[in-house]
């Protein structure tokens, strides 16, 4: 499906560009009686693409903007993590990179804030998240040479897994952090 939907965008954007260079450029050499036809063309395929990424910026932009943390226990792990970039952007960090989902060696996104790159591993889990979720953390941590390493959850951390974060340096941001994280988006 997400091929077809990048296909059916790159033919799009091919049209848009013909479209664009008829306006600008090959209007003037046409047969007049096919300027109504090639104008109601270009016109209607100009509007889709300008529609079409008009909707694509609005559902990036603001399709997470009103969840309420039962949406966000709901969420699949990649979307979760996706979920987390946004929040992570619209707290102030910069340079957001969601890594691919196996192989990422216990860092799934990897951020920038106030000349510090953080490192964070995304655990939506619906009981306590234990130690090794700071392991993985840790060990892409130096794996990747952060300054940073985090591990952001919809949950709540086990006594265990905060006594090793804080021992190993860890940041741990929970539910209610979550939340707060939450309520300073745009609404």
């Amino acid at each position: 499906m997400h091929n077809l939907l990048r296909r059916g965008y790159q033919l799009l954007l091919a049209l848009f560009a013909v479209a664009l260079v008829y306006s600008f450029f090959l209007r003037g050499y046409c047969p007049a009686n096919w300027k109504s036809h090639l104008d109601l063309a270009a016109f209607i395929l100009i509007s889709a693409f300008v529609v079409v990424n008009a909707l694509w910026v609005y559902r990036r932009h603001f399709r997470y903007r009103d969840l309420q943390m039962d949406q966000v226990d709901a969420m699949a792990g990649e979307e979760f993590e996706h979920f987390c970039g946004y929040l992570l952007k619209r707290n102030g960090y910069k340079h957001i990179k969601v890594t691919q989902a196996s192989g990422d060696q216990g860092i799934d996104i990897i951020a920038e804030k106030n000349g510090k790159t953080c490192g964070f591993q995304c655990k939506r889990y619906t009981g306590f998240v234990g130690n090794k979720a700071v392991q993985e953390v840790w060990t892409g941590h130096n794996f990747y040479k952060l300054d940073e390493a985090v591990v952001l959850t919809n949950s709540e951390f086990s006594d265990s897994a905060i006594e090793l974060a804080e021992s190993l340096g860890v940041r741990l941001v929970d539910r209610p952090r979550l939340k707060r994280m939450m309520r300073r988006l745009p609404s």
